[in-house]
């Protein structure tokens, strides 16, 4: 019982990784307890020991309106305090929650550092607004986001849309 807990727990903090791709506070979302999350994957290897959870194979995590899919999820914790370190999904990365869209090759949340990062194929779509990458980085704590490409004959692309006005 006791891992099914922590692996709540990891896929929920997952899922706050999916939240900052699209601006949302995942910190005042994280407090919403109610919202049942649901984990799919053919195949779950947990090292307790360790303190590495892998999710291989169609994995799908889903809270409320946001559903993250890849075809692995690694999850470190620290074991001295049992909170999650690190969580790094890998192959066909899609993250989506209402009209946003995150899809990259890996995707890392990184605890100690308070961020997220898109890698590979990096693209953010917000309605009509676009944003493409090699990478990019979403800092959680100071609420900004940093997006290169590692390529030196590619660009960053983004494409922003006016804000369309209302007939009345």
């Amino acid at each position: 019982m006791q891992i099914f807990k922590k692996m709540a727990t990891v896929s929920i903090l997952l899922l706050a990784l999916s939240f900052s791709a699209f601006g949302v506070n995942p910190k005042q979302y994280l407090g919403k307890k109610h919202i049942p999350l649901h984990i799919t994957a053919d195949k779950l290897t947990a090292f307790d020991k360790k303190g590495l959870y892998i999710f291989e194979g169609n994995v799908i995590a889903r809270r409320g309106d946001t559903t993250l899919k890849s075809d692995k999820m690694e999850v470190y914790k620290n074991l001295k305090t049992g909170d999650i370190s690190k969580v790094i999904c890998t192959g066909h990365v899609v993250i989506t929650k209402e009209n946003k869209k995150a899809t990259a090759n890996k995707a890392i949340y990184n605890a100690t550092n308070s961020e997220v990062t898109l890698i590979g194929n990096a693209v953010v779509i917000s309605g009509k607004n676009t944003i493409k990458a090699g990478r990019i980085v979403y800092y959680l704590n100071k609420d900004y986001v940093v997006s290169q490409e590692s390529n030196k004959n590619k660009r960053v692309e983004v494409t922003i849309y006016p804000k369309e006005k209302e007939n009345k």
